[in-house]
Formats: structure tokens, sequence, C-alpha cells
């Protein structure tokens, strides 16, 4: 039997941090992991079934330089044991058949570590992965993969709860930056996508539709001052027709380009006198209709 190093096929594949787009935080990555993978080989020697506490039994070497410390079964690996790698990575744990299956930890000869569940040698399960730069995810895993629910912290207090697919953050989560900011709602592959709120760390908040991790569709957006817009959104700004209220209960209502009132609106005073007419670049054609 042997222990396989295969860079080939990394035990969790790169994970691609929160994209919020122009809102809050740009990308971020753990990057390649590169993992061990445990793959059974003949061994050569009769071995009878080995019971009881494992690391009283002998260390034995295999197949390219790897060296196994446990039960055995049918001379395959299966019950406890100890598999280390002759770079220094090391698995501990559960053996069926010749593969990690059960409860097990890996650690990798950088340090990066993952302790759960296995099956047929993949992580499977329930399981926490931490890396040596300090990300973490601790969830749930299918076939070497983030699937399911699970919470992924980074060293600067940012964390994410929710779920995942495929490696990646999907379905409904909740995502908290280390400066404050919070967002709720639905995400695909990684980025805020759907319908959700995103809390910021000046006190607005916006709930809405986001696509691709920008806010995109209709919305509306809160400020502490009691400002609020309701209406249409493109790339992070109001776009389309849109109503903005001052906190005197004056309101705008007309159409916005790349954030700026333009083209035909009207203009409603705090007493409730009305105008209409034209705005470019977020300046009124005349002199009454200025808010």
């Amino acid at each position: 039997m042997a222990l396989r190093v295969t860079s080939g096929r990394p035990l969790l594949e790169s994970v691609t941090g929160l994209c919020c787009g122009s809102a809050e935080r740009g990308t971020t990555s753990f990057g390649d992991v590169p993992c061990s993978e445990f793959k059974r080989q003949t061994y050569d020697q009769d071995a009878e079934e080995q019971v009881g506490d494992y690391n009283a039994l002998p260390e034995i070497e295999v197949d390219g330089g790897a060296k196994y410390r446990g039960q055995w079964r049918n001379l395959k690996m299966h019950g406890h044991g100890k598999l280390t790698g002759p770079s220094g990575e090391c698995y501990q744990g559960e053996f069926s058949n010749g593969s990690p299956n059960g409860k097990g930890t890996f650690v990798a000869a950088n340090g990066n570590k993952y302790e759960g569940q296995w099956s047929m040698d993949r992580a499977h399960g329930r399981g926490k992965y931490t890396h040596i730069d300090g990300i973490t995810y601790d969830g749930e895993w299918n076939h070497d993969v983030k699937s399911g629910k699970g919470s992924e912290t980074w060293p600067d207090g940012s964390q994410y709860e929710g779920q995942f697919a495929s490696g990646t953050k999907h379905g409904v989560g909740t995502y908290c930056s280390s400066s404050g900011a919070v967002y709720t709602g639905q995400f695909q592959e990684d980025r805020m996508n759907g319908e959700g709120t995103y809390k910021f760390a000046d006190g607005r908040a916006y709930k809405g539709q986001w696509q691709l991790g920008q806010m995109n569709g209709g919305g509306s957006m809160e400020w502490p001052n009691g400002s609020k817009y309701v209406g249409a959104y493109t790339l992070d700004q109001k776009h389309g027709e849109g109503t903005f209220t001052w906190p005197d209960k004056r309101f705008y209502k007309g159409q916005w380009v790349n954030g700026k009132q333009h083209g035909r609106a009207t203009m409603t005073d705090s007493s409730g006198q009305t105008s209409t007419g034209e705005w470019v670049d977020g300046e009124p054609t005349s002199a009454e209709l200025k808010p």
C-alpha cells in the first residue's frame, strides 16, 4: 500500500471570496490548495488483522516511502491508523478497505488542516478546514467540495454563514465584513445575486435586487438622516425611474442616469406644491424646480 501525492486534484478547490462590487469588498481567494490523496496499492507482506491500540503496533513502510501504523484487514488498512507521506503530510483516523473513511484528520506538509468526516478517501460529510493563513471553513462537504451549510471566516474578522454549492457561496447566506457592513440574502457563485439587504458601515441600508455583486434592478436605499430613494439601479447607481425623498418630505420623482437626476421629472416641495420640468446631470433647467 502506498500514500500517493497527487497535485492534479486538490482536496479543496480554490475559493473566491465574496465580491461585493463597489459597494464594499473586492475578491478574496484562498488560492489553490494542494493536498495528498491516499490510494491503495498492493502490499506484498503477509499480515493478519490487528486490533487494539494502534499506537502500540509497529510502523510499516509501504510503497512510495510512506509509513503506516495501524490496523489491517485482508492486507488492507482497515480500522484506526496513521499514514504519513514522504513529505510529512499525514492522515490519522479511520480507514476502510485501504482508504480514509469515517472520522479523521489530515495535515498537509505546509500545515493546512482538515478535520472531520471522510468517505472513500475524500472529505465528505461534516468537517473543518483551516488554512495556514488563518482562513477557515467549517461545514458540510461533498466529495472534497464545500457543499451544503457552512461558515467561512477570515483573519481580519470577516465571516460568511450560509449555503454553499460546488465549492462556492451559493444560495442564502449572511456576510459580515470587518468594517461592520452586513449583507443578508441570495448568493450565486460567491457573489451577491438575487434579492438581498446590505447594511453599510456608514448607516445606509439597501434592500432590493443584485446582479453579480452589484445593486442592479429595483431597490430602495435609506440614509441615517431620513432620506430615501426607491426605484431602479444599474451597476450600483440610481438609473431609470426613481423617487428620492428628503427628510423634510420634499421629493423628486422622475428619471435618473448614472446616479444623477436627468430627464423629465416632478419636484414636490415640503408644502405639497409641485412643478414639472427637465433635469440635466443632477441640475434643474429652471429655478422653480430647485429643491
